[in-house]
């Protein structure tokens, strides 16, 4: 990847001055919320205001123009109607300032008369060397710096945080998606870096994103929502992809499938969907994983920034729960994993030690009477003869010899064999806790069988991709 392929992306998430055009002392309106946004200690910077209405708003000096504030200016958030956006635009270049959000919405997506305003705006930032996210977006949310370009309020839109062992960009065509995505997430508790919001991506693009995102410590895993890619630039974005995925994981929810929703998207972004088909199989020539929705995006993609991707597709299941069992079996079989029965050597070695009620098949079935080392006999021997790529864990709370410490037996021997480790555990506040404790410690935990499995998939979809022809795929699944 050439060196100059994120130039100016940096300050979108690193600016220490923003300057907010179209800052407004109306309660409500877009102006002042994105305003409220920098206010907050969370964000160390400066911030300005520009509005020739007001000397102040909301305590933050006004000012006329960019020209009259005395410091520099590291990117501009544009909340301005679209008609004077060019003159916005005209400021910032003689500012100097070298990045623009533009918040406001009338431009390619309306028509040939936005498009001559949209084209207008990046002929002057192309000239100026101004890089562009939207117009027609929210912006940007990154929860290292607290850059927050969003003008929704926090009481209706919560924002995610950064977690200390997991942390997920996303990428979204759509703004409304964005902040849902925003408010969703934050109350799964997802680690979550940023979210970008882009608009008409009438400058930056998925593709610059996905060259930035690559590089970015504090992103582990890549999400995209796009409805589709302008002529032309598809192709360099799957090329690209194909270079980013075998060190890190790329998901990618692509709606507009059908004709109406093709017809849907252009009116909405004004971007082209195209032949889903043709989208489906550079998907997957380019190392991507294609998520039906954001429900499955978000699962796989937890799975994929907390656990090692799989060697292999083989999958031992271990439960105390013989119909969570059966029920999270089928959605591995459904899925195409591998689900072996363990070698007779494993057989005999459980057998010695678990008691002779316990089945001894995959599923491994400890029984509702288990504590945590029968788990703990298993995962013991069952990592020692290697047959398994991946450890599904049933883990029902509800039974009263399964205590807390479970957890622990768990993320030790998942660290210890660097084997990816999915638990479901199915339940209510007792269960949500062991969960929330279980994931604290690495370990992604799901509420139910066919979610887990999902998971299971995307670390051995992933691991394929990873690994190439070293990934043991198994042939027959008996």
């Amino acid at each position: 990847m050439s060196a100059d392929s994120t130039n100016g992306i940096d300050v979108f998430f690193n600016a220490k001055n923003v300057a907010i055009y179209g800052a407004s002392a109306t309660p409500n309106s877009v102006g002042q919320a994105i305003l409220q946004n920098f206010i907050k200690p969370q964000y160390t910077g400066k911030v300005y205001a520009v509005n020739p209405k007001y000397d102040q708003v909301l305590g933050v000096p006004c000012y006329p123009s960019l020209q009259d504030i005395p410091s520099p200016v590291d990117m501009v958030i544009v909340a301005v109607p679209a008609r004077i956006a060019p003159r916005v635009f005209e400021d910032i270049a003689k500012k100097g300032t070298g990045a623009a959000i533009v918040i406001s919405g009338g431009f390619s997506e309306i028509g040939p008369k936005g498009e001559e305003l949209e084209d207008e705006i990046v002929r002057i930032g192309e000239e100026n060397h101004i890089r562009i996210i939207g117009p027609n977006c929210v912006g940007v949310v990154d929860t290292n710096t607290h850059i927050d370009t969003f003008f929704l309020p926090e009481f209706r839109c919560a924002r995610p945080k950064a977690s200390n062992v997991a942390n997920i960009s996303l990428v979204s065509q759509s703004g409304a998606f964005a902040a849902a995505i925003s408010d969703w997430t934050a109350e799964l508790g997802l680690g979550i870096s940023k979210i970008i919001s882009l608009g008409n991506k009438c400058d930056v693009d998925d593709d610059d994103l996905l060259r930035y995102l690559a590089e970015d410590p504090t992103t582990q895993v890549i999400c995209f929502y796009t409805e589709g890619y302008d002529p032309g630039k598809g192709r360099t974005f799957f090329k690209h992809a194909k270079m980013v995925t075998p060190d890190k994981p790329v998901l990618v929810v692509k709606s507009g499938r059908g004709e109406r929703a093709k017809a849907a998207a252009s009116s909405h972004t004004g971007s082209l969907a195209g032949s889903d088909n043709i989208a489906d199989a550079a998907y997957r020539q380019a190392g991507i994983i294609r998520p039906d929705n954001f429900e499955q995006m978000f699962d796989m993609a937890k799975a994929l920034s907390m656990q090692p991707p799989a060697r292999g597709d083989r999958v031992l299941m271990i439960t105390n729960g013989g119909g969570l069992g059966v029920m999270t079996t089928d959605a591995l079989e459904a899925l195409e994993l591998a689900i072996p029965h363990p070698s007779s050597e494993l057989r005999n070695r459980l057998r010695e030690r678990l008691p002779a009620y316990c089945a001894i098949g995959n599923p491994v079935d400890v029984v509702g009477d288990s504590d945590s080392s029968r788990y703990d006999t298993v995962f013991e021997e069952a990592l020692r003869t290697q047959e398994y790529d991946i450890v599904l864990v049933g883990m029902l709370m509800q039974t009263p010899s399964l205590g807390m410490d479970i957890t622990n037996v768990i993320a030790n021997h998942q660290r210890a064999s660097d084997v990816p480790f999915v638990v479901v555990s199915m339940g209510g506040g007792f269960t949500i806790k062991a969960g929330e404790i279980m994931e604290l410690m690495g370990v992604p935990t799901y509420d139910t069988g066919e979610r887990a499995a999902l998971a299971a998939k995307a670390l051995a979809e992933y691991g394929e991709v990873k690994y190439g022809e070293s990934f043991k795929k198994t042939v027959n699944n008996s």
